[in-house]
């Protein structure tokens, strides 16, 4: 339902609506398509051919896939201009954003200048929130899709559910951004085969691995020294053993499954491994305003929902937990323990569908609490490990620890 505007506003006001900038002048309404906008502003402007620009979540954080793909780029010190798309409320140093790297506001019109001028675009999401604004990619442009799942289990875009798209505010959107997509980077045979339905057959697939999870292949003393520094931010004694639970999020935004009765956790996993545990949570970014309903206040529940990789949560830790976020089968490459807890897995299953069966994965599979302490408490790892192993092998993954190196030999190639 459009805004009731005052009067003020029907004399003067300018307001973006669905692919328009609207005026108002006078009481006269004035519709201007954003696109038409776009290819009067930026036409004749030249292209940087040294600019690349990086886009995580959309400005969520420095991380996932681009991040490490930035950082490659500045170890091998090349010539190119990097911009980090950022959104306003997040401090750059405190995210991690080295100062060579310039930050801009995300989803605003100096970020569509920057992605409207810049040679290449480096992304881990759909730019769908920019393709709204106007954005058009332009000839001699490129543009790296790296995606932000793994091996992962929810069905997306091209493949999901009709149900799915109900409730979508972006629905043609997905087409439209996998039109301009030059290339997809890949981990496995089972992502080559994902990626040419989900993003309607557009984008060169290209198996390079993900740059993200060169993590899981650095020294111990490297693994250590990131450890210290989240256990040290989040004032955890060196000694605690850690669970790293990290649920999706419901299309409808519902709230109900993050039912998990962290004390009965605790004491399962006590009882199980021995030590002291304690439980991470890291909510999604589109959950996180609930966390002060959902987490409970004792000192074995620590929210690191707002710590910008979780790739360093996720190889500091002795354990993970989820539902259905891709995360898992990036720690499933540190063959550590790992368990998924789905309140609600007929009814994800109905709307957003799966590639195959989370009976499927090496990971035990929880529908309620009871099941959870189970499974936990007759953990065999020896038979999870062979598991992991297998499961890797029929997705032919082909993880190794050098996807940034491959993804920026690739750049430069792009870049000339």
């Amino acid at each position: 339902m459009a805004k009731e505007l005052s009067f003020a506003e029907k004399i003067f006001s300018i307001t973006n609506e669905e692919g328009d900038k609207v005026l108002y002048l006078f009481g006269l309404r004035i519709n201007i398509n954003r696109k038409l906008l776009f290819k009067l502003k930026y036409s004749k402007k030249r292209i940087d051919d040294k600019k690349i620009v990086f886009s995580n979540f959309n400005g969520n954080s420095f991380g996932c896939n681009p991040k490490y793909i930035a950082q490659e780029i500045l170890r091998r010190k090349l010539p190119y201009k990097l911009v980090w798309l950022l959104n306003n409320d997040i401090d750059p140093q405190e995210s991690g954003v080295p100062k060579s790297i310039r930050t801009v506001k995300s989803v605003s019109s100096s970020a569509i200048r920057e992605l409207a001028t810049s040679k290449l675009w480096v992304s881990n999401v759909r730019l769908i929130k920019f393709l709204k604004g106007g954005l058009e990619k332009r000839e001699g442009q490129k543009y790296i899709q790296t995606w932000h799942g793994s091996l992962g289990i929810k069905k997306i875009d091209g493949d999901a559910n009709p149900t799915f798209w109900q409730r979508s505010t972006w629905h043609g959107y997905e087409e439209i951004d996998s039109k301009a997509v030059d290339y997809i980077t890949s981990n496995s045979k089972f992502e080559n085969n994902v990626y040419k339905t989900a993003f309607w057959g557009r984008g060169e697939i290209v198996e390079t691995g993900h740059p993200r999870n060169d993590i899981f292949y650095k020294s111990e003393e490297e693994l250590l020294s990131i450890k210290s520094k989240i256990f040290d931010k989040y004032e955890i004694n060196k000694d605690k053993k850690v669970l790293l639970y990290v649920p999706s999020y419901r299309d409808d935004y519902s709230i109900w499954a993050y039912n998990v009765e962290y004390k009965n956790l605790v004491q399962a996993l006590e009882e199980k491994f021995g030590g002291e545990w304690i439980i991470m949570v890291r909510f999604h970014p589109r959950v996180k305003i609930a966390a002060s309903r959902l987490l409970p206040n004792k000192d074995y529940v620590v929210n690191v929902t707002e710590y910008p990789d979780i790739q360093e949560l996720l190889v500091s830790v002795d354990m993970a937990m989820t539902d259905y976020s891709s995360c898992i089968f990036d720690f499933m490459l540190s063959r550590k323990p790992a368990f998924i807890y789905a309140a609600d897995m007929q009814d994800f299953d109905e709307e957003r569908g799966f590639y195959y069966p989370l009976s499927a994965t090496p990971f035990p599979v929880a529908q309620d609490n009871t099941q959870l302490r189970q499974n936990i408490l007759e953990f065999d790892n020896e038979t999870y490990k062979q598991k992991v192993e297998e499961f890797l092998k029929d997705k032919g993954c082909m993880e190794d620890g050098l996807a940034s190196q491959r993804v920026v030999d690739m750049i430069e190639k792009i870049m000339g």
